[in-house]
């Protein structure tokens, strides 16, 4: 029970794995069943040129001799016809030609002025009347890439709108699992371009953001609901090759970042290759070369290579740091579980892709995909959360260094750095005015630190009062501090003296009366007699010691 405890973030990802699984087909299956809709595979004659062979049943794939790429099946069209019905089934990379008797009524081919040599994943609906009872129905299929077998669709029978919405219902959640996904992608990327580097936000957001972006887009489209409904089968079938081939940079770049090996030649090998595969694709499809489904092998061949590569790569830093590694406890486990997990995954789809287990060829990468973004996208944020708060305990410690313990005003390293900081073509809007604390010393040893704080605070915050407005104001020394304004003028600062000495001279204290001053001098940079704010400086100094001088005159 105390291992269970433990491993329980473990234990829920591996269940909900299973019940994703089983979700995914038994909807499908269910989708299926529950229908109106006519099974339509039975009683078919398949012609490959002279030859012709009955079905009871259609099977799967239909085995082709050398040199041939188009089979002919057909069908006599029973009672079962009547208006406003469809017979509608699903080909990939196939041109299909219909005739009912010696009429042609559906054509789905090559479109015109289109530089492929596929019409891509197609739904068909083949419009059936009821004049059509009695007559055969002929379906021409021929693949439009050099393969050994003819795949068989299935057939269905009944409404087109009918048959549509079957299949949404079967897809739906394949297709909620990639909108998700696509959701959560655009708001890694989008976060991390807007707020990324002032949240601290971990590299790999950005990597794993894209890779999903990409991911969802590809698993979307093998639903094949967007040709479905949209149309546009060729362009959707191109997106799904171009968003797979894209995968290749963020995933390794992702690695990178990771597993911390950036500018490891392997790595980069591979994000070249994966930019390279994308841009030959791209120019071929574009030019007529070739087609993206005839260049799809190299991409699953990368594809292999760098789960190979992770994995091994993985492997040997986990050896070697395998104690620093362990000392990060339960996010190392869900690493491990989500990197296996998706791996198998992705693998099992590459198989059933050249193999046909089974219909959807993203069904169980779309299933570890959304199940490892969401481990790495809580690890990630952890991560962040404990770099923003980081970040928070950096800028205070900046602050504080940044600031005098007592008044809280920023302090004489500041104001050096401020000082000389000022651009010169801007250096005639400025001026300089120091304050000084008369009888701070006195004030110690008279009557303790504590009064001599008190002196020091609330002058301090009396000249933020009547200055802080027009400038910074800092503390330089123990009893001064000064003022860098742009563009207060004598008789302003004249003013905010005059406010300043009757704010002082309200201060009460027992025995303290008339000790408490400040001595203040003002100086405006001019160009005939200052070099830089430090010759502006010197000389609002001189004008007040000569107020200190007044002062203490009148005080005796």
């Amino acid at each position: 029970m105390k291992l269970l405890r433990l491993h329980l973030a473990e234990v829920t990802v591996a269940v909900l794995f299973v019940i994703l699984v089983l979700c995914f087909f038994r909807i499908e299956e269910e989708g299926k069943e529950n229908t109106g809709n006519i099974p339509y595979n039975d009683n078919w004659i398949c012609m490959i040129e002279e030859e012709s062979r009955v079905y009871q049943q259609l099977p799967e794939r239909i085995e082709m001799p050398e040199g041939k790429e188009e089979i002919v099946l057909r069908k006599e069209l029973g009672e079962e016809v009547y208006n406003i019905s469809s017979v509608g089934f699903y080909t990939s990379h196939q041109e299909v030609v219909v005739f009912v008797g010696e009429e042609l009524i559906y054509r789905k081919e090559i479109p015109e002025l289109v530089k492929s040599k596929t019409p891509g994943n197609c739904w068909n609906f083949i419009p059936i009347q009821e004049s059509y009872r009695g007559k055969t129905l002929e379906i021409h299929i021929r693949n439009c890439y050099d393969y050994n077998y003819v795949k068989i669709p299935n057939f269905l029978y009944g409404h087109q709108s009918s048959i549509a919405v079957q299949q949404l219902e079967a897809n739906a959640l394949s297709l909620l699992a990639g909108i998700s996904m696509l959701v959560v992608g655009l708001l890694l990327v989008i976060s991390w371009g807007a707020i990324g580097k002032k949240m601290h936000f971990h590299e790999g957001i950005l990597w794993l953001g894209l890779f999903t972006v990409y991911f969802a887009i590809w698993s979307t489209m093998e639903t094949q609901m967007p040709a479905l409904i949209f149309g546009r089968e060729l362009l959707c079938s191109q997106i799904t090759f171009m968003s797979l081939k894209l995968m290749a940079l963020p995933v390794v770049s992702f690695i990178q970042v990771v597993y911390q090996m950036k500018g490891n030649r392997l790595w980069t090998l591979f994000a070249w290759l994966g930019i390279l595969d994308f841009t030959v694709s791209f120019t071929g499809q574009f030019f007529g070369w070739f087609d993206y489904r005839e260049s799809i092998w190299f991409t699953h061949f990368l594809g292999v290579a760098i789960i190979l590569a992770a994995l091994v790569y993985g492997g040997k830093n986990f050896i070697e740091k395998r104690r620093e590694i362990f000392s990060q406890g339960r996010k190392v486990y869900r690493n491990v579980i989500g990197v296996c997990l998706l791996a198998v995954c992705l693998l099992m789809d590459a198989i059933n892709y050249y193999h046909g287990f089974y219909e959807d060829v993203a069904t169980l990468s779309r299933i570890g995909c959304l199940l490892f973004i969401l481990i790495l996208t809580a690890d990630f944020l952890e991560d962040s959360m404990e770099l923003i708060e980081a970040g928070k305990q950096a800028e205070t410690l900046k602050e504080e260094a940044e600031r005098d313990g007592l008044t809280m005003l920023k302090n004489r390293r500041i104001f050096e750095i401020d000082l000389i900081g000022v651009p010169e073509e801007q250096l005639k809007k400025y001026a300089i005015v120091m304050f000084d604390l008369n009888n701070l010393k006195r004030m110690n040893d008279e009557y303790g630190h504590h009064m001599g704080d008190y002196y020091i605070i609330s002058a301090s915050e009396i000249i933020q009062d009547v200055f802080g407005s027009r400038g910074e104001i800092y503390r330089i020394g123990g009893d001064e501090f000064c003022l860098i304004s742009a563009g207060l003028t004598k008789q302003d600062y004249a003013e905010g003296a005059e406010r300043m000495s009757s704010w002082m001279a309200s201060l009460k204290g027992a025995h303290v009366d008339g000790l408490m001053q400040i001595a203040s001098g003002f100086a405006a940079f001019n160009r005939n007699t200052d070099r830089n704010l430090l010759d502006t400086m010197e000389r609002a100094d001189q004008e007040m010691y000569q107020c200190k001088r007044k002062q203490k005159a009148q005080n005796m």
